[in-house]
């Protein structure tokens, strides 16, 4: 009973001070020893199913600390098992990784506005270009057609002609 009196001592002491992180990772994991019982002889799965249970629990305990001094084993397992969405880093820099998020797609739909703009651009100056041309062509077929020798030629057969006389101008007299 005085055994049990000094456990009960000890854990208010324990409670009272604060118990430092190392401390608590192998109280956790003596804990998880006394509950687990040892085969006899285990085979080289089972060590390995150990061994890897072992190293999930000491990533996880990694990405709860923090302190950081520990370095973590980021694999694919513990990244698609949620791991390391549970960690305290993760939990601090949330708001700055939406924040990165939000930027990277306002970045992506400026870039596609810019390059619809552009587009449009180009296609209004194809336009542009299409239409000079035309209005170039028209003014020339014009000009062509209100020349003086192209107009003689189509009044050949219409009772117009060239006049042969002189020009003379005509006197007004004003009242």
């Amino acid at each position: 009973m005085a055994k049990k009196h000094e456990d009960i001592e000890l854990e208010i002491e324990e409670t009272q001070e604060e118990p430092l992180r190392d401390d608590i990772e192998e109280q956790e994991a003596a804990e998880e020893t006394e509950g687990q019982e040892e085969p006899e002889e285990a085979g080289p799965e089972e060590e390995a199913a150990l061994s890897a249970r072992e190293q999930r629990k000491a990533t996880i305990r990694a990405l709860k600390d923090d302190t950081g001094s520990e370095r973590v084993n980021i694999s694919l397992r513990t990244i698609l098992g949620g791991d390391l969405l549970a960690g305290k880093w993760f939990k601090r820099q949330i708001l700055l990784i939406l924040l990165i998020t939000l930027y990277v797609i306002i970045y992506v739909s400026n870039r596609y506005a810019c390059q619809q703009e552009m587009i449009e651009s180009t296609r209004l100056a194809d336009t542009l270009l299409d239409r000079r041309y035309k209005a170039l062509t028209s003014s020339s077929q014009l000009k062509e057609m209100t020349r003086r020798s192209k107009v003689e030629e189509n009044l050949e057969d219409s009772t117009l002609h060239t006049p042969t006389e002189p020009l003379y101008n005509l006197k007004i007299e004003e009242e």
